[in-house]
């Protein structure tokens, strides 16, 4: 079994080099590998937000579920803006709030995304049956689960006393 564990580790290692899956992977929502909103990815994860919230959002309300300070919403929102993606529209129940709305340049803009999405999804994952695909997505979410399990002390052990990253102990170069 350790031989086909690490033939899955080896396979999973080429898909993580290749670039095309790593940048369609790293845009999806959620994925937020770009920072807050003030950058490009954050400011994806805030589109797909407002795209789902059909009436707007307040900024507390985007700070909240992004998890991020509301300066860095309010940045995020100021580009966004300013690119005609979204709009600040006064609240009708609370006249000291601002509901966040995409505009229907940001709408179109954001189907489009999801299309592209789509495509790709479709090219990557397009040759595996039905089932294939079921099956895979249940393998990897167990996977996904046992990930949880990992403690990197336990792969690296003693990771945390090197000079500096990159240096294995006595300033050497770990042998990965």
């Amino acid at each position: 079994m350790s031989e086909k564990s690490r033939e899955l580790m080896q396979t999973f290692g080429k898909l993580l080099q290749n670039r095309a899956f790593i940048m369609s992977v790293g845009h999806q929502p959620g994925m937020g590998g770009h920072g807050g909103p003030g950058g490009r990815g954050g400011q994806m994860r805030l589109l797909h937000l407002l795209y789902q919230a059909k009436n707007g959002l307040t900024n507390a309300d985007i700070s909240e579920m992004l998890d991020i300070r509301p300066s860095s919403v309010s940045a995020g929102i100021s580009k966004l803006a300013d690119a005609g993606l979204v709009e600040r529209v006064p609240s009708e129940n609370d006249k000291r709030a601002v509901i966040v709305k995409l505009t229907d340049q940001g709408r179109q803009m954001f189907d489009q995304y999801d299309e592209r999405v789509d495509d790709w999804s479709e090219k990557l994952f397009g040759g595996l049956s039905d089932e294939e695909q079921t099956q895979l997505r249940d393998l990897l979410t167990k996977v996904t689960h046992h990930v949880g399990d990992l403690k990197m002390d336990e792969f690296m052990p003693n990771h945390h006393n090197w000079p500096h990253r990159g240096m294995g102990p006595m300033g050497q170069r770990p042998r990965w």
